[in-house]
C-alpha cells in the first residue's frame, strides 16, 4: 500500500507538534548535604525556620519558604503556628530499617499548604531537597545515598513556598522534536 506523501507529511507534522508541546517532567532536586540542624531554634523557634535552594535559616527573607511540619523518627512532631490547618495526620513517614529506605506521603486537606522543600536530618547534618514547580506529595530514597554509615534518620522537616511558587517554565522543544517538526514542514 502506498501512502500519499501529503498524508505522511501531515502525520509527521502532527507528531512533531505533539512532541514540541509536551511539557518537561519536574523532578525533586537534591540541593546537597549541610552541616548542623536545619531548624536550629533561635528567635521564633520552629515556626521561624525557612528553606531556600541554598540551605535553611532562622527568619524570613524574600523567596524563603516557612517550615510546615517536623516528624521525629520516634514519632514526635512539631507543627508550625503558620499553618493552622495542619495537625500531622496529613503526613505518613516510614523507614524500612532492613534496607534504610525512607518514604513519606503527604495528603493535604482543605486549606493545607503545598510542600516544595523538605530536609532529612541525620547525625551532624541534613540533606535538603526541593521542587519549585510541582508540589511534593511523596518521596522514597535509600538514606545510605545521603548519609553513608549512618543508618536511620533523626527527623524530617517539610517547608511551604509561602504561597509564591515559581510558575512552571514554558516548555522548550528538544532538538529531536524540532528536527521531526522540520521534517514535517519540509514534507509539506
Amino acid at each position: 500500500m502506498k501512502i500519499p506523501s501529503t498524508t505522511l507529511a501531515a502525520s509527521i507534522l502532527a507528531a512533531g507538534l505533539a512532541f514540541a508541546a509536551a511539557p518537561a517532567t519536574a523532578a525533586i532536586i537534591y540541593a546537597g548535604n549541610f552541616s548542623g540542624n536545619e531548624c536550629g531554634g533561635g528567635a521564633g523557634g520552629f515556626s521561624n525556620c525557612y528553606a531556600t535552594t541554598t540551605g535553611t535559616q532562622q527568619g524570613a527573607t524574600p523567596g524563603a519558604s516557612p517550615a510546615i511540619y517536623k516528624r521525629e523518627s520516634g514519632g514526635g512532631q512539631d507543627i508550625s503556628s503558620n499553618f493552622p490547618t495542619i495537625n500531622g495526620s496529613e503526613f505518613t513517614v516510614s523507614l524500612n530499617n532492613a534496607t534504610n529506605v525512607l518514604s513519606f506521603n503527604y495528603t493535604p486537606g482543605a486549606g493545607d499548604p503545598e510542600i516544595h522543600y523538605f530536609a532529612i536530618k541525620q547525625a551532624n547534618g541534613f540533606a535538603l531537597f526541593y521542587d519549585l514547580t510541582t508540589a511534593i506529595t511523596s518521596f522514597t530514597a535509600n538514606l545510605d545515598t545521603y548519609f553513608p554509615g549512618n543508618p536511620g534518620f533523626s527527623h524530617i522537616t517539610f517547608f511551604d513556598t509561602n504561597g509564591s511558587t515559581t510558575p512552571p517554565p514554558t516548555p522548550v522543544p528538544e532538538p529531536a522534536s524540532l528536527a521531526l517538526f522540520g521534517a514535517g514542514l519540509l514534507g509539506l
